[in-house]
């Protein structure tokens, strides 16, 4: 889990410096640097195709987590297994995962000559940008031909599939996990008392969520903005809410267990509560210096 929210800051960090744009247009997903990096040709485009790996890289932690958590309840027995530096082998997927994905947007969704004509317009009249000095990616899925002829462009679909291939394998994962986990605690409801009772149903909320959230937010509405431009549905910057749902999640993940676990709750309000004495004893500090000040100058 530390190690899942340390990456969620890093990965907030690229999005800060990629400030990814999306924009659906005929058969066409195209995503544009917006940062100070936009007319950087080379750099602005390893930063685009670096910050789709980091999704890649998160929702594979995401996994992660989960299968460490199956470890720790399902097969405890395990568990002396994954210590030491051999807790670091449950991370190499995911670093493959990310190598994977940059490699299918690095070549398959590479910015041509091509795309840059067939976005130029779209670009100029929405962003009034010219597509040949800004960078993007496009993953096009359509040639059309002035004799009305159509062509399947299969070297950006392999992109595409390679992607879904990429999502489905770390949700599937943790749907797993998430599911042996939920009976595994359901069935040792019988052995426990009231206050561990208690305990587990809130763990099981929790898990229940932590489980469902990812998938709107982090799953579903990536594979559907990339599946999109197939059809030729244009969305226009409405495609921009994926980017935001995407980076919403890892800071709503923790919120989850702290609103569903009572321990965590309480332990909340006690520092709340530290803090609200702690500007209180500082105020009135600055109060007592402020009016010794004044009886000084008098």
């Amino acid at each position: 889990m530390t190690i899942f929210t340390v990456y969620s800051i890093i990965y907030t960090w690229i999005e800060i410096i990629a400030l990814p744009l999306m924009h659906i247009h005929k058969s066409m997903f195209i995503m544009m640097v917006d940062s100070f990096l936009r007319y950087e040709q080379l750099i602005g485009y390893y930063v685009i195709c670096f910050y789709c790996a980091s999704y890649a890289l998160c929702i594979s932690f995401l996994a992660t987590q989960f299968y460490y958590r199956y470890v720790v309840v399902c097969r405890p027995d395990d568990l002396g297994k994954l210590k030491g530096f051999r807790l670091f082998f449950i991370f190499l997927p995911g670093s493959f995962f990310f190598v994977i994905w940059y490699s299918l947007v690095f070549f398959a969704m590479e910015k041509t000559e091509e795309k840059e004509e067939i976005a130029r317009q779209v670009i100029l009249d929405v962003y009034n940008e010219d597509s040949s000095t800004l960078a993007f990616i496009a993953l096009q899925f359509w040639d059309n031909y002035s004799d009305g002829s159509r062509h399947f462009r299969w070297i950006d679909a392999g992109g595409y599939f390679g992607c879904l291939c990429i999502m489905g394998i770390c949700f599937s994962t943790i749907m797993f996990c998430a599911l042996k986990i939920f009976f595994k605690l359901k069935c040792e409801q019988t052995a426990m008392s009231a206050k561990t009772k208690d305990m587990n149903r809130q763990l099981l909320l929790t898990l229940v969520f932590q489980t469902a959230l990812p998938f709107f937010t982090m799953y579903s509405t990536v594979g559907i903005i990339l599946t999109l431009p197939i059809f030729e549905i244009e969305v226009g910057r409405k495609g921009n809410i994926v980017a935001s749902l995407a980076c919403v999640y890892p800071a709503i993940e923790p919120l989850i267990a702290i609103f569903f676990v009572k321990d965590f709750r309480r332990v909340k309000g006690q520092l709340t509560l530290q803090l609200t004495i702690f500007h209180c004893k500082k105020a009135k500090i600055i109060l007592v210096e402020a009016q010794i000040c004044s009886l000084t100058s008098l």
